[in-house]
């Protein structure tokens, strides 16, 4: 995807949504939000003929909406979210004959988590045999697949690896550094003449601190990629993610930059900043990397993540509407749903009790780091 035109809304219903937006108070709980793009999503699932499981006009992104559906059932509980997630994943069984998109790997690993036995079911069946068939049936076997996505957009083949990578470990997959090596490589070579720079950043950090450490590991060893990435290390990329945020004070507070060099592309009609699926993929990645190390005395991370909960939150229309644009302007899709659902999922696991689901009596250690400097 890439960005589109802003599309201005009339005066009043724009100035309504500036005031809306301002006063986080007004916004959604973490609880109504979830249930308001859940029930939307399953609502407006396809239920019958042909096209059953998947929804209109987005079948090729079904994976990414089921995986939304199965976080919104781990949270709540209602099991109309699981039927729908099911539905969908029978979809993708049917079209998909074994040879599954990115994000329909990790659905099936999504499908799998929820099934009554997690290490033995159709759902991990099938994508264990997804990676047992590019291993050992297809030529040049993993290096070989990774190799021929070869002249697509670096930031395009990024975001498919990681989905793949953190698939592959759900698994075990036997070429599982592979994976993780090939994430790498690819994004050494992510720069501001790809689509979604900041965004690529963001979902390889959550795919790379998913599966293994942010150590000193070289992104681009043999400076081969792009000048950004030179003497860059794993252990830098949260320090990198941050530095995209919009900070306090400016237009778009606690979204993210989709550039970076935060400015709009040479093009007077793209916003530099405000973007939903930019915040979401940021905020996801800043979320695995707080989880892989949680560090309460880290106030950068820790008022990160706030500050991008906040905002999205705040995106989030009280009929579960999603759009390109946090400001709920732009296109809508079905896809943003799918996508705000995995963030807001994942900030649940983070988020101190009041601001999240109050799922158990937990004390996590952003909460303690906010305790802490209340305190001071």
């Amino acid at each position: 995807m890439t960005k589109s035109t802003h599309v201005f809304l009339g005066a009043i219903s724009t100035l309504l949504i500036l005031v809306f937006l301002a006063n986080p108070a007004l916004a959604l709980t973490l609880n109504g939000a979830i249930t308001a793009i859940a029930d939307r999503l399953e609502a407006e699932q396809i239920k019958d003929g042909a096209d059953i499981g998947s929804w209109p006009e987005e079948a090729t992104f079904t994976g990414s909406i089921v995986a939304g559906m199965i976080d919104s059932y781990e949270l709540t509980g209602e099991s109309a979210y699981k039927d729908s997630a099911q539905l969908g994943g029978n979809y993708i069984f049917r079209t998909a004959q074994g040879s599954f998109y990115a994000d329909e790997s990790l659905a099936f690993t999504r499908l799998s988590a929820i099934a009554d036995d997690p290490l033995d079911n159709v759902w991990r069946s099938a994508v264990s045999y997804f990676y047992f068939q590019i291993k050992y049936g297809f030529d040049g076997g993993t290096y070989g697949y990774i190799s021929i996505h070869s002249g697509r957009d670096p930031s395009e083949i990024v975001i498919s690896l990681a989905n793949l990578l953190v698939a592959a470990n759900y698994v075990n997959a036997k070429d599982l550094e592979i994976w993780r090596q090939g994430l790498i490589n690819w994004l050494s070579h992510v720069d501001d003449s790809c689509a979604l720079p900041v965004t690529t950043l963001g979902i390889a950090m959550w795919a790379l601190a998913k599966t293994g450490p942010l150590d000193d590991t070289l992104i681009d060893p043999f400076g081969t990629g792009a000048p950004y990435w030179n003497m860059k290390r794993l252990k830098d990329l949260p320090g990198l993610l941050l530095s995209h945020q919009v900070p306090d004070g400016e237009s778009g507070t606690g979204s993210f930059y989709w550039r970076f060099d935060h400015g709009d592309g040479n093009s007077d009609e793209t916003q530099i900043s405000g973007y939903t699926e930019d915040t979401i993929f940021a905020t996801r990645g800043l979320i695995a990397a707080y989880s892989a190390n949680p560090d309460p005395n880290d106030p950068n991370l820790t008022s990160a993540i706030l500050s991008a909960h906040e905002v999205l939150l705040g995106s989030v229309s009280p009929d579960g509407i999603i759009s390109e644009l946090l400001s709920r302007e732009g296109a809508v899709y079905y896809l943003y749903a799918g996508e705000m659902l995995n963030v807001l999922r994942e900030l649940e696991s983070v988020l101190p009790k009041e601001k999240g689901l109050g799922l158990d009596n937990r004390v996590n250690s952003i909460e303690t780091s906010i305790v802490a400097k209340k305190s001071l």
